[in-house]
């Protein structure tokens, strides 16, 4: 494992549990046709650029929600809904930024996106206050 895998998996833990970080590690879902897309995204992403100074890990979780939301990324929306609650975001805060983006990508996405982070809250028993 490379100081920047390292780094990348330590500061993944912050958006995740220790058991699912390491489920990630043992289970790469796209290993057979893409096995170093698993390393790029320790490394790169999380080695690299999460774990630069500026930002708390609830600012980056929102950033990169609202990121994947205007992309239209519907599985990976409902993965960083899930980093940014385990990050410390409310429910709230994930619903207010998500409303925030109507003006700006449309109503289609934002609802799309406000279903999957439903489906995430009712998952975990949140509500939203």
């Amino acid at each position: 494992m490379s100081d920047r895998f390292q780094k990348g998996f330590e500061t993944i833990k912050q958006y995740v549990t220790e058991e699912e970080a390491n489920w990630m590690i043992k289970n790469d879902a796209l290993a057979d046709i893409a096995p170093d897309l698993r390393k790029f995204i320790m490394e790169f992403a999380y080695g690299d650029i999460y774990s630069r100074e500026g930002l708390d890990a609830k600012s980056r979780a929102l950033v990169v929600i609202t990121s994947v939301v205007t992309q239209g990324a519907e599985p990976q929306i409902e993965t960083h809904i899930k980093r940014g609650l385990t990050g410390g975001l409310s429910p709230k805060e994930i619903v207010e930024a998500l409303l925030q983006l109507v003006p700006y990508i449309g109503f289609p996405r934002v609802q799309n996106a406000l279903t999957i982070a439903q489906k995430v809250f009712r998952a975990r028993d949140l509500t939203v206050e």
